[in-house]
């Protein structure tokens, strides 16, 4: 009779354990954890950080571009281009750290946006985003831009917690 190789057990039902020990009287069998499955490459710290300050620049730009857009309504007036820009930006941050998986790219994302912002809001004789909120009257677009400067900071803590909820080594489970 012919011993057959134990299964591939789960050490936490999902990711394939990656040696399997045999029990009494069987050989052992290694496996590969990664057969079948696409091959996850592991990313230059130089590359990884030049994307990063990449995509940050352009979360600053895009978000910049969207955030005046309002919509309006009889009575009020809704900043959803901020609240797209936000989301933009915070899906990006995400996007990066689980690309490179390394958990603080998503600040760097979030960082280089938010001083590119920053130096868009400090300009004296243009600015691009409109953050005086003690005008009077109280402009739409100051609205929108005090969110979308205060939401990209909030946005990239939010997304730093995010991705390293998602990136943290997990233990195995243990059964008794």
């Amino acid at each position: 009779m012919q011993n057959t190789p134990p299964e591939l057990t789960d050490d936490d039902a999902r990711r394939p354990a990656g040696v399997v020990v045999s029990g009494p009287g069987e050989a052992s069998t290694a496996a590969h954890p990664a057969q079948g499955a696409p091959h996850h490459h592991k990313v230059a710290l130089w590359w990884a950080l030049t994307v990063s300050v990449v995509l940050g620049l352009m979360v600053a730009i895009l978000g910049t571009a969207l955030h005046s857009q309002v919509w309006e309504l009889p009575g009020t007036t809704l900043p959803i281009g901020a609240a797209a820009a936000v989301l933009l930006a915070g899906c990006v941050a995400v996007f990066a750290a689980l690309w490179a998986r390394n958990v603080h790219l998503s600040p760097v994302v979030g960082g280089v946006a938010y001083l590119v912002v920053g130096f868009f809001a400090a300009s004296e004789d243009q600015p691009l985003v409109l953050t005086d909120l003690g005008m009077s009257p109280l402009l739409p677009v100051a609205i929108a831009g005090s969110s979308w400067v205060f939401g990209l900071a909030i946005v990239t803590v939010l997304a730093s917690m995010l991705s390293w909820w998602v990136l943290r080594p997990r233990r195995a489970a243990r059964s008794l």
